[in-house]
């Protein structure tokens, strides 16, 4: 567990004194020291979990001291506070990896809920694994938070978020973090991927001769995940005749192989995820109710990039450094131009694109630093848009079948939109399930 020990650092003695005095009343070990240089020296012979700094201060300024705070001691946070707020500021010193920016004057339960909720963090990360996982973003420490607790049960989670918010991460951080990953392994199984027919001997396994090539016995996913953890990823892509089996297995804790005449006990957690609002499909009776009420026991929502825009600059640095290890490259840094448009992009496709986006910068570039014109926000769209132009009319022939104007209109939609069937189904105005089976009777799913 780490160090509780908060510094506060500011050139007034009544705001310093103030500060001291609310962090101790709260439990909080405390320090004070009135300038820059004086912390750093305090810093060298101690170890802080935060550090709580004024902007304002004669000689080295509070975002200097941050600034070389990062650069010594990177896992501690850094808080900001300051009576002349700028916008600006604030936004830069995020970017930069501030853990928050305090207007002066603020009320004593702000700060203390804030030292908690990152104290906090600091002692889950310590005391479980948290693997590829970057943030410091608020939001996304408290699903760490709540990750680290409810990982030690065997209660179903659901987690929900967009395409790209990194699902799977979460779902293998849940497993690492219980008593599960000494017994067994996490089984991914993605059931958007894979077509229905095969679904139900992914899933549940399948004996030799059940269908037509099957030479051997095939173990499916839960008994793979045995003593483990099972993390059935889009789990609302499911059919419903799969979802009653499903939720079968679950309520009798065992399977049955296709094929097979035996029962088949198996003890495994269940994580599953979707990008979808899961409670209308519920209510459209397209997902079952019952299978619903027994997955969602505990729900985990991701943030999409977009609301922890804190985390692009980590992020991106983080790619960086993994990309130039793989593709051997001796790039030194994204510039702070460069980092201001990620900064400033939605991203769609949230930490996947950007990952993508890092990945193309880092294979294209032709210097130790990447720059504005080494990033490419817009390539997929303009390659995509291009594609629309030649292909966007659907042929038509007299004579021509309902059934072949159908797959077109669906084929050609789901390629402009990345083979994204929730979004093929919105402009298309039908169920992502229609979607689904129509892919299924086209043999292309």
């Amino acid at each position: 567990m780490k160090d509780r020990r908060i510094l506060v650092v500011d050139d007034e003695d009544l705001m310093r004194a103030a500060v001291i005095e609310t962090l101790q009343r709260a439990g909080y070990p405390a320090m004070a020291a009135s300038s820059a240089q004086e912390a750093l020296e305090f810093m060298a012979h101690r170890r802080f979990s935060v550090v709580i700094t004024d902007v304002k201060m004669p000689g080295m300024d509070g975002f200097k001291l941050f600034q070389k705070i990062k650069e010594l001691y990177s896992d501690t946070c850094v808080i900001l506070m300051t009576g002349f707020p700028d916008l600006q500021d604030a936004i830069d010193a995020l970017k930069q990896g501030a853990a928050d920016y305090l207007q002066k004057p603020f009320m004593p339960e702000k700060l203390i809920n804030l030292v908690e909720q990152f104290i906090d963090i600091r002692q889950t990360e310590g005391a479980g694994q948290f693997d590829n996982i970057i943030t410091q973003d608020a939001q996304m420490l408290q699903v760490l938070k709540k990750v680290h607790t409810v990982a030690v049960s065997n209660a179903p989670v659901l987690i929900q978020g967009e395409t790209g918010t990194g699902k799977e991460l979460i779902a293998q951080a849940l497993h690492n973090n219980s008593q599960r990953t000494q017994t067994g392994e996490m089984v991914p199984l993605n059931c958007a991927a894979i077509p229905e027919s095969l679904m139900e001997s992914e899933m549940f396994g399948a004996e030799r001769g059940a269908y037509t090539g099957s030479h051997t016995r095939h173990i499916g996913k839960f008994e793979r995940a045995h003593k483990g953890t099972l993390f059935l990823d889009e789990i609302s892509e499911l059919s419903w005749h799969l979802q009653a089996k499903l939720l079968r297995a679950l309520q009798e804790g065992e399977i049955e192989r296709v094929g097979g005449n035996g029962q088949i006990k198996v003890d495994v957690r269940i994580i599953t995820s979707t990008n979808e609002d899961i409670e209308k499909l519920v209510d459209d009776s397209i997902f079952r109710s019952d299978l619903y009420y027994r997955l969602d026991v505990i729900r985990i929502t991701l943030p999409p990039l977009q609301k922890r825009k804190g985390d692009i600059p980590l992020l991106a640095n983080h790619f960086l450094q993994m990309y130039c290890d793989e593709y051997r490259r001796d790039i030194e840094e994204i510039s702070d131009e460069a980092l201001d448009m990620l900064y400033e992009y939605d991203w769609p496709g949230n930490i996947r694109q950007l990952q993508n986006v890092i990945q193309q910068a880092v294979i294209e570039s032709n210097s130790i630093q990447i720059s504005i014109d080494d990033i490419d926000l817009h390539r997929r769209r303009r390659e995509r848009s291009i594609e629309q132009e030649a292909s966007n009319a659907i042929p038509f022939e007299i004579g021509m079948s309902l059934y072949d104007l159908e797959k077109e209109a669906i084929l050609r939609t789901l390629n402009a939109y990345d083979g994204n069937r929730t979004k093929t189904a919105e402009i298309l105005e039908v169920t992502s399930r229609t979607i689904r089976n129509k892919l299924h009777e086209y043999a292309v799913a």
